[in-house]
């Protein structure tokens, strides 16, 4: 399933009310806007969603989502609607424009009372799903209702990444813990902070494809590396007696660069190349695995130089572009822009609380007028064109 179009709003009828007007995806996506123009909560708002449909957690949230997935496929087309208030459910519903004469499959209201349909019965039949619970989640049955799977397999493998955080810099795991755990704790191989799990557990699972994938992309964005592993950090390596447990050490990631002969241990990896390394780690390790949907970075590139941001942003699109996965990047990185063909971007336009995305899908032909005017495409987004542009014709 692909994430082609989806509506958000967030505390509706409170004074902290926020929401995101109607908006197109595609399946590369950079959503540009200036600082508090919204980025990160659009993307936020995304995974939110998806950890809910992943976990049934709603806690205390005051939310609405309503989404279309696959919209340019009539036998696959999904339409998903759900409101939340004070962490109850009040309504749901799954629409499948493709699954015969009757589309619409799960609805249910905040009594929790709903019907669904079942393939093995051939007919809808009703249902009671506690009020704090997602039916979708709490009604999952691959033989009676298979369509709840698509909608699961979407959710549980979307990625999220914050790249402007330490991406996991700051974490190590015992020398026992991923492969005696890890691998069966879902929710933790979805954390970005988890990578030296993850890597270990890629490594075990996967092998030399994996390692080498992972160096293959850090070459293509200037980090020459030769090798990447795991150990027990210097300092501690010097202070173990023969009576320790070496399986409660901690340990992280070294990397080996070709033009050196030692080792750069995880705690001496620059900030900026650790980011790169530890999204690169858990891509790859999702796409020899879970093959993940859809992922999502916000801040893109962010402490990388201009070239690296580039290189890694090329590689992203190029994968994405393969349709392995749905891309949503944001920035509002000038040198990002200027190296993502404005036929990706998504230019945020924000007014009071809500926000609206200006791109190939609604302003067509004032991206292909601006492609005439010969400046380059940071331009488009300093100057407003779009957005004084629709504003004028509004």
């Amino acid at each position: 399933m692909k994430l082609d179009s989806f509506e958000y709003v967030s505390n509706k009828g409170l004074p902290s009310e926020w929401r995101v007007e109607e908006c197109r995806l595609s399946q590369v996506n950079l959503i540009v806007g200036k600082n508090a123009s919204g980025k990160s909560r659009i993307v936020k708002s995304i995974h939110l969603l998806s950890q809910l449909l992943s976990d049934d957690n709603i806690e205390a949230h005051n939310d609405e989502w309503h989404l279309y997935f696959d919209i340019d496929r009539p036998e696959s087309k999904t339409e998903y609607i759900l409101k939340i208030e004070k962490g109850l459910v009040v309504q749901e519903k799954l629409i499948m424009y493709g699954e015969g004469n009757e589309p619409l499959l799960l609805e249910r209201d905040r009594s929790g009372e709903g019907t669904i349909f079942a393939k093995e019965l051939n007919q809808k039949i009703r249902f009671q799903t506690p009020k704090a619970e997602l039916a979708a989640i709490r009604r999952r049955d691959s033989i009676q209702h298979p369509f709840l799977e698509k909608l699961y397999q979407w959710s549980n493998s979307l990625r999220f990444y914050e790249f402007g955080t330490q991406l996991g810099k700051n974490f190590m795991t015992l020398m026992s813990y991923p492969t005696i755990k890890l691998s069966d704790n879902k929710r933790e191989l979805k954390s970005y902070n988890s990578v030296v799990s993850i890597f270990q557990v890629g490594k075990q699972q996967i092998g030399d494809e994996f390692i080498q994938a992972i160096i293959s992309d850090m070459k293509k964005i200037g980090y020459n590396l030769s090798e990447i592993g795991t150990k027990v950090p210097s300092a501690i390596e010097g202070e173990i007696s023969l009576d320790d447990n070496i399986d409660n050490l901690p340990e992280f990631i070294y990397v080996k660069e070709e033009s050196l002969e030692f080792v750069t241990e995880q705690s001496e990896i620059s900030q900026g190349m650790f980011r790169a390394l530890s999204l690169l780690i858990q891509i790859n390790y999702s796409l020899l695995t879970t093959k993940p949907s859809c992922i999502v970075i916000d801040d893109i590139g962010e402490g990388l130089d201009y070239q690296r941001s580039s290189a890694i942003i090329k590689i992203l699109i190029e994968k994405a572009k393969q349709g392995l996965f749905q891309l949503i990047m944001t920035t509002n990185d000038e040198f990002i822009m200027n190296g993502v063909p404005i036929e990706y971007w998504s230019v945020i336009e924000r007014n009071s609380a809500s926000v609206k995305l200006h791109n190939i899908y609604n302003s067509h032909d004032k991206i292909e007028e601006f492609k005439f005017i010969g400046l380059n495409n940071f331009d488009l987004f300093t100057s407003e064109f779009l957005l004084e542009k629709t504003s004028d014709q509004a």
